[in-house]
């Protein structure tokens, strides 16, 4: 059984999980429910849970503060909002699991999985501290993206990301320094996270980092990187690429 606790200052919205995890997640037991940071960092040194599902949005004290107020963070989270965009779009970065309220069951269930592979690898301080760096961060390229590959979990900056390559159910990232890392996640998991902080999939096979456009060749249809890899731009995307060459 994976001990969990859930801190949320709505009332509702806490008993709603407790029941859906007693239901949906049997493996998953409840120990405690808290209504404040302040009570769930009591709560958190007292139980010693394995698993945390965190509000962001609370009074006095919302989630993020409450995490860094705590001494360690050896458990894992996963964050429950009902908004905030913004916040959402740096999870994905740090390789943080989120819900959206109200919480959908197979969703819960799809999180609870993620956290039953991960429990065991003890790095949700480092996903922490890549989270708060990159929401302070308003340049998007300077921001840290949690790669899973199949050496363990590598931190990288955005802007040694050249291209990403999609190899079956893995895809491969191209660094600057030449280096490759393949990751265990499609390119498709990445292409929205992707898409709205300096980066365009020109393919089904290919999302490259627009600093790094070197040429785009409109006759053939291929784009020029600055490492001279070409690369084909598909026709059904080549007019919104058109419409991003200006901002490049």
């Amino acid at each position: 059984m994976i001990k969990a606790m859930i801190i949320d200052d709505e009332r509702h919205s806490s008993d709603a999980l407790k029941i859906l995890l007693a239901k949906s997640c049997p493996q998953v037991e409840t120990v405690a429910i808290c209504h404040s940071g302040e009570e769930g960092i009591k709560k958190i040194s007292e139980l010693k849970p394995q698993l945390l599902f965190l509000d962001i949005e609370m009074p006095h004290m919302n989630g993020f503060q409450m995490l860094e107020q705590l001494p360690a963070t050896d458990f894992e989270i996963i964050f429950t909002t009902s908004y905030d965009q913004y916040a959402i779009t740096a999870f994905r970065f740090s390789a943080l699991d989120y819900l959206l309220k109200p919480i959908d069951k197979e969703e819960l269930s799809k999180a609870i999985h993620k956290c039953l592979q991960n429990i065991e690898q003890k790095n949700t301080k480092d996903k922490i501290d890549i989270l708060f760096k990159n929401l302070t961060q308003q340049n998007a390229l300077d921001r840290t993206i949690t790669l899973t590959s199949v050496d363990g979990i590598r931190f990288i900056k955005m802007k040694d990301i050249v291209r990403l390559e999609a190899n079956g159910r893995y895809t491969k990232f191209y660094l600057v320094n030449k280096e490759v890392i393949t990751s265990s996640r499609t390119l498709g998991d990445f292409e929205e996270v992707l898409s709205s902080n300096q980066f365009f999939r020109i393919h089904e096979a290919h999302i490259v980092n627009l600093l790094y456009i070197d040429r785009f060749h409109k006759g053939n249809s291929y784009v020029l990187l600055s490492d001279k890899t070409e690369l084909p731009l598909a026709r059904r995307r080549k007019e919104d690429f058109l419409k991003i060459i200006p901002k490049i």
